[in-house]
């Protein structure tokens, strides 16, 4: 099941300086091959330039917009996407509103439309009653102000945009205004499920949109805000709806790794940047096998194959009285073979047994036979991968009665936005950590005060601060290129660029294109995400490490 805002049609073709284009609807655009000669004119003489107006053929009202990049290598991106007409004007109504602002009289407007002067007459009188004038400068001046002129245009020497009459092939008599550039759009995608974590990341997207468009955008442009909501099932179909409107850019939230692996190829696929803060192994190792065909896709973050170590790196500090015996239960839907042996090489590194690695599947809520290993392994800690909240609050409570000797350890999960308020006595003691999440500086600091500011609330300790950063690391690097569809450009800058946020420094530097965990991947802090550790004491998150270590 996919939510969606509304429908819409949009189509897109790509056309280079050289060599032939590609559409997103081959079909169409055979139909339409007009619509391609303006892409190929628009490629020749359009350096860093936007044009837009209505296409009326067929009797249906298109949008229709070519944005050409600037520099060296051109390429010219045409969207053609269904929409309503300005002011509720018919497609009639806005060809005699075209001859009108391109200054033709009534006599020849009717010419050019085969109809009767008097015809043209009454539509006149209607286009000036649904804009509320009376005046045809004021007709011509609305739609300048909405790029709304209807091709194919009427004959005869037109005063309209030159840019717009070069490229359907009319002789222009003035050139009186440009276009704005079109918004950069971000597709985002959510579990339609929206617990507090969910909403964190939904408001952390939110907030980072906001705050660029009351600077002024992203050189010059507003950045649109384009938000699904998904369950698993439906996750492949609000993928293909982002590519559909054609988003500049796909953000994904986290879903369950088999349907996240091949919406995010699909996402992949059309050639915008994809990013994401999912830990699964698999996922990087996927772009790593595949960078031809994966190449758009960058995680933010390290993977949970960090989380042990962190743990095993930690736990000196607690406790020094305690046997050495660990459990690991990983999610069965990121489990790998490998797992086992990894994690025995780490444990055996920092002088630890591993007694049990269990995959666990990932919505169980029956632990009885679990506990009774743990109990028979004499485990003296046991680390969880990141569970949803009510598989964890399972474990949780068959495991209270081993928690007095046994330590546990939970990635990512208590991140969220009022955790220990919903867990209460279940929480205490627990030690938990992630790869990414807020960091101790400013930055951090600032962006929660005005996360609470906005909404009343306090954003968690890590996805509302992830979701902010990959917008405005998305934002950099569009102020760096020509334009946020050139995808190209914009991977090219994914990869060299070096920002730092909330959560700290993001660089694509990692295998398959992710980010850095400090220290786990590097010794410099400023390459990377701090591996935070904490644990919870009287409903309190008390931070760890990295201090804890330094």
């Amino acid at each position: 099941m996919v939510t969606r805002e509304h429908d819409v049609t949009a189509r897109r073709w790509l056309q280079p300086e050289a060599g032939a284009g590609t559409g997103s609807d081959q079909a169409f655009f055979r139909r339409r091959r007009d619509l391609v000669t303006v892409a190929e004119r628009a490629v020749r003489a359009l350096g860093g330039q936007v044009v837009q107006y209505l296409d009326v053929a067929d009797n249906v009202v298109r949008r229709v917009t070519v944005d050409v990049t600037d520099g060296g290598e051109r390429l010219a991106r045409l969207d053609v996407v269904d929409s309503a007409a300005p002011f509720g004007l018919t497609v009639r109504e806005l060809q005699v509103a075209t001859g009108v602002a391109g200054g033709l009289g009534n006599q020849d407007i009717a010419d050019a439309l085969q109809c009767s002067r008097r015809t043209v007459a009454t539509h006149l009188e209607h286009i000036f009653t649904k804009t509320g004038t009376n005046s045809r400068v004021t007709v011509a001046t609305l739609l300048a102000e909405h790029d709304a002129y209807a091709a194919p245009l009427p004959d005869g020497e037109l005063v309209l945009p030159a840019t717009l009459l070069s490229l359907l092939h009319k002789k222009p008599r003035a050139n009186p205004r440009t276009t704005k550039p079109r918004p950069a759009l971000i597709g985002a995608v959510y579990a339609a499920a929206a617990g507090p974590e969910v909403v964190a990341m939904r408001r952390g997207d939110k907030l980072a949109v906001t705050e660029l468009n009351a600077r002024g955008g992203v050189a010059g442009r507003q950045v649109e805000h384009l938000v699904l909501g998904a369950t698993p099932e439906g996750l492949l179909d609000a993928v293909e709806e982002l590519t559909a409107r054609g988003v500049d850019a796909v953000v994904f939230g986290n879903f369950p790794l088999g349907y996240a692996r091949k919406a995010i190829a699909t996402a992949a696929a059309a050639g915008a940047p994809v990013l994401h803060s999912m830990t699964g192994p698999a996922l990087s190792d996927d772009v790593h096998a595949d960078p031809r065909g994966l190449g758009a896709v960058f995680q933010v973050c390290s993977t949970e194959s960090a989380y042990v170590p962190g743990l095993l790196r930690t736990l000196p500090h607690l406790d020094h009285g305690r046997r050495r015996r660990l459990a690991v239960l990983p999610r069965e839907s990121t489990f790998d073979a490998s797992i086992p042996e990894q994690v025995e090489r780490h444990a055996a590194a920092a002088g630890w047994e591993l007694v049990l690695a269990e995959p666990v599947p990932d919505h169980t809520r029956d632990f009885t036979s679990v506990v009774r290993q743990l109990e028979r392994a004499k485990a003296d800690a046991v680390s969880l991968s990141s569970f949803p909240e009510p598989t964890l609050r399972a474990f949780l409570t068959a495991a209270e009665p081993l928690r007095d000797r046994t330590l546990v350890h939970v990635a990512w999960s208590p991140a969220s936005p009022g955790f220990t308020g919903r867990f209460r006595s279940l929480s205490d003691g627990l030690l938990w950590s992630t790869v990414i999440g807020n960091v101790d500086s400013p930055a951090c600091h600032a962006f929660e005060q005005r996360y609470r500011a906005a909404y009343g609330g306090e954003p968690g300790l890590g996805a509302a601060a992830v979701h902010f950063d990959m917008v405005n690391v998305l934002a950099q690097v569009w102020s760096q290129v020509s334009r946020p569809w050139d995808f190209a450009a914009v991977r090219r800058q994914l990869r060299s660029v070096a920002s730092f946020g909330v959560t700290g420094a993001h660089q694509f530097l990692g295998r398959g294109q992710r980010g850095l965990s400090y220290p786990d991947d590097t010794g410099d802090p400023t390459r990377g995400h701090p591996h935070l550790v904490y644990r919870i004491e009287g409903g309190t998150h008390r931070r760890l490490a990295p201090a804890l270590l330094s």
